[in-house]
């Protein structure tokens, strides 16, 4: 089970950097830190973009977590 979490994230980030990579605009990120009731720390680390939209001047916002 452990291998196919690990292969299906391998999968979405390899789509996701090439998503990145084919945007014209700025990409911004964002990051968070936390810690829950036994104190287990987590961060993610998310980037936010403008992508063309379906129709002409059409914008849409996306984003997808890094890490």
């Amino acid at each position: 089970l452990c291998e196919l979490v690990i292969n299906a994230w391998r999968e979405y980030f390899a789509v996701l950097k090439c998503n990145l990579a084919k945007e014209e605009g700025r990409i911004s990120f964002t990051s968070d830190i936390w810690s829950d009731h036994n104190t287990q720390p987590y961060l993610a680390i998310t980037a936010h973009w403008i992508a063309s939209g379906n129709g002409p001047k059409s914008l849409r916002m996306k984003a997808g977590l890094i890490f």
